[in-house]
C-alpha cells in the first residue's frame, strides 16, 4: 500500500494491522537503530515496512530476521549497482564501499517466547543526491549513477526479495554463509572503537575514539555478536572506523 506521507511507516504498520506493507516517500519522524533519526529529501527515496506475522522464530534466534531482510535489500542494491560493492555492515546497513545507502530497524513483539509478530522497515536512498543533518556518508543509487529510478518498481523489488529471504528462516546456515559473503570488512584489518553503550533504551553513551584498534572480522553469533580479534561485542559496542 502506497501513502503520500506518514510520520514513520513503522509505526503506520503498527496502527493498520489489516495492512502487511507500506510505502510512502515521505515521513516526517523517521526512525533508525538505537534511536537515531532517518533523513530523506521528500519524494526522493523508498520507505517502506513489512509486516511478518508469526514468523517461527524464537527469542533467542531474532538474528535470522535481521539476516534475511539486510540479504534480501542487498540482492536489490546489488541489481541496481552492479558495477559496485554492495555489503551489508553489521548488523543491518547497507553500504556501497564506505557509505551508507540504506538503514534498516526490526522491531518485534514476543509471545511465549517466540516472535509473535515482526516489522521490519527499509528506508533505501534512491533518488536523493543531497542531505542537510550532516550525516556523516550517505550516498544514494541515483549518485553513483547519475539516472532517476521508479520508485514503485524498487518497492516492488525489494517486497520480493525481502520475502524470498525471510522464507530461508528455518534454513540458518544458509542465511549465515549468504550474510558472511557479503559482510562489508569480512577478514580484512581496519580499526575500530569501543562504545559505552545503555541496553535500556538502547543508546550510545560514549565513544572512545582515542582507543581504536586494528581487528578483524572472523564471525557473527547465532545471537548475532560481531566477533572481532576473538573478542564478541554486542549491538553499538563497536564503531566501525571509516
Amino acid at each position: 500500500m502506497f501513502i503520500s506521507q506518514t510520520n514513520s511507516t513503522n509505526d503506520w504498520l503498527k496502527q493498520h494491522p489489516e495492512c502487511d506493507a507500506v510505502w510512502t516517500t515521505w515521513q516526517t519522524a523517521g526512525r533508525g537503530q538505537a534511536g537515531n533519526s532517518w533523513e530523506s529529501e521528500q519524494g526522493k527515496n523508498v520507505l517502506m515496512s513489512l509486516r511478518f506475522l508469526k514468523p517461527s522464530v524464537v527469542a533467542e534466534e531474532q538474528f535470522r530476521m535481521t539476516m534475511a531482510v539486510s540479504l534480501g535489500v542487498q540482492h536489490v542494491v546489488a541489481k541496481l549497482l552492479p558495477e559496485e560493492q554492495v555489503t551489508i555492515k553489521w548488523p543491518n546497513d547497507i553500504y556501497v564501499g564506505d557509505r551508507k545507502i540504506c538503514g534498516i530497524l526490526i522491531e518485534s513483539t514476543l509471545a511465549d517466547g517466540q516472535v509473535a509478530e515482526a516489522i521490519a522497515g527499509i528506508g533505501l536512498n534512491v533518488n536523493q543526491t543531497a542531505w542537510q543533518a550532516g550525516a556523516p556518508n550517505p550516498v544514494s543509487v541515483k549518485q553513483l549513477t547519475g539516472k532517476d529510478y521508479d520508485l514503485p518498481a524498487v518497492y516492488d523489488a525489494l517486497c520480493e526479495a525481502v520475502n524470498a529471504q525471510m522464507a530461508l528462516l528455518s534454513k540458518p546456515e544458509t542465511l549465515k554463509e549468504h550474510y558472511i559473503s557479503v559482510l562489508y570488512r569480512f577478514g580484512q584489518k581496519a580499526l575500530y572503537a569501543r562504545r559505552a553503550v545503555s541496553l535500556t533504551p538502547s543508546r550510545v553513551l560514549t565513544t572512545m575514539p582515542d582507543n581504536a584498534f586494528e581487528g578483524t572480522i572472523t564471525d557473527v553469533t547465532e545471537q548475532g555478536e560481531l566477533i572481532i580479534n576473538n573478542t564478541k561485542y554486542h549491538f553499538k559496542e563497536i564503531q566501525f572506523v571509516v
